[in-house]
């Protein structure tokens, strides 16, 4: 097997770091909605059975988890004249589009009818977010070998991320309320997110380039691959890892809302929950990149999750109703958050050179589409546990719920995530790439592709 020679022609600039982000926003404009609001839409507005709520959006995130690095495998093999992921945004934005609205279209179904058009619909948006996610989470190891540089783009994405989140948390429930509440409200509110984010893929299409490119491209079976990420023991920690904080992340932002609503009695402190927690993320996004550059992203990592398992602990221990304490915990659960989504989207890109120094193949679409997969994993995992547990506290939605409910609820929130968080700790602790062992794996490729370009052996 010969040796994958890359070469970085130009860093991208502030301009492009910052397109590159705002497509996330544009992504989270459907995946933060449908992760903040699509289990409460279904339950509390087309009231269908929490179980069974929960058990759609689990079996579609795990049927995207399934196609994720299967359209990372496609996408890494496409080559066309504007790279090999930017045309994803191009032809995808608008199928997008269109099925996010087509989940919250208004059908007048019920039953079994209802509960299939939910989720035929929603297998149809997580097929199509893949096709198009997967492709632009993959260009940043694309755009730059830079690891430093890969850090500011994953922070790009995150701190957009989390502005669109921090605008949907405050937004959403008024909005769809204003737009006549209920089923419509939502129909109209998806329609307005949908076109905002078909606008805005486009844009990011246009003002993006891809500068790494591959002077000799091997495309290895499926088998073949496995293989070698088998041997990609820094992708293996992350993968696992990821699969358990995520789990963890899913659980406490599902749980929250029906905390916020029925624990302390306020559906506004819902809103106002929400935008604490985004608003600290967003705020602490920066410092935690200046902490990853002293440090390493493997410290923020394992800081950022100590901070949530010593906020949850405080809420079992405590479970606050009101008042500084509550939204104390709930800014430091969001400071918290922030570390650990920006860690892992920065370290992935850094598996993808440790991959092709240790097997002389360079494969961030299957590495990307893998880790997807593990997020997608881990979503389906926390929201179909929060609704079932829902349903085994004797969860009734839109009515007061009982005293075992509502410490069952405490429980959900504060438990869950705490041992996740605590388990995501144990599997990082190992992970060996820092900036200093990421520039001799550069340094070492570089090597190799000049060997190759002199006519030297550069085989692995």
């Amino acid at each position: 097997m010969s040796t994958i020679a890359t070469k970085s022609r130009t860093e991208p600039g502030a301009g492009r770091i910052i397109s590159y982000g705002f497509g996330d926003f544009a992504f989270n404009l459907s995946f933060t909605f449908c992760s903040l609001f699509l289990l409460y839409f279904y339950t509390d507005v087309l009231e269908l059975n929490a179980s069974v709520a929960g058990m759609i959006i689990m079996i579609a995130l795990a049927w995207e988890g399934f196609t994720d690095p299967i359209i990372g495998m496609i996408a890494n093999r496409t080559s066309t004249k504007w790279g090999k992921y930017r045309p994803y945004l191009l032809f995808g934005s608008v199928p997008l589009a269109i099925s996010v609205i087509a989940m919250f279209i208004p059908t007048g179904l019920s039953g079994s009818a209802l509960v299939a058009y939910c989720f035929v619909t929603h297998l149809i948006y997580r097929t199509l977010f893949t096709v198009v996610n997967i492709p632009y989470i993959s260009m940043s190891a694309q755009m730059t070998r830079n690891s430093d540089t890969r850090g500011k783009l994953a922070a790009a994405r995150m701190i957009f991320a989390i502005v669109c989140g921090l605008m949907l948390a405050a937004l959403s429930l008024p909005l769809a309320n204003a737009l006549g509440g209920g089923k419509m409200g939502f129909f109209y509110l998806s329609i307005i997110y949908a076109t905002l984010a078909t606008v805005i893929l486009l844009f990011c299409f246009s003002t993006t380039t891809e500068v790494v490119t591959a002077t000799e491209q091997n495309h290895p079976s499926a088998k073949e691959m496995i293989k070698m990420l088998g041997i990609n023991r820094p992708f293996l920690l992350l993968f696992i890892a990821t699969i358990l904080g995520a789990t963890g992340y899913t659980m406490s932002g599902k749980a929250l809302i029906y905390y916020l609503k029925y624990w302390t009695g306020s559906e506004a402190a819902v809103t106002t929950g929400l935008v604490i927690t985004l608003g600290a993320a967003a705020l602490a996004m920066v410092p935690w990149v200046l902490i990853s550059r002293k440090t390493s992203k493997r410290v923020v990592w394992i800081s950022s999750a100590t901070i949530n398992i010593l906020s949850y602990l405080v809420f079992l221990i405590v479970a606050p109703k009101e008042g500084l304490l509550l939204w104390s915990l709930l800014f430091l659960i969001g400071i918290g958050n922030s570390g650990f989504i920006l860690t892992f989207w920065s370290m992935l890109p850094d598996t993808v050179e440790y991959g092709q120094w240790k097997t002389g193949v360079r494969a961030e679409g299957a590495i990307f589409g893998l880790i997807a997969f593990a997020q997608k994993v881990a979503l389906g995992l926390g929201t179909g546990l929060i609704g079932i547990f829902l349903d085994s506290i004797g969860y009734i939605a839109n009515q007061p719920q009982s005293e075992h409910t509502l410490q069952g609820i405490v429980s959900i929130y504060g438990g869950g995530p705490l041992l996740l968080f605590l388990a995501s700790v144990i599997a990082i602790w190992s992970y060996p790439i820092n900036q200093k062992t990421h520039m001799k794996l550069v340094e070492e490729l570089d090597s190799r592709e000049a060997s190759d370009r002199t006519g030297g052996a550069a085989a692995v």
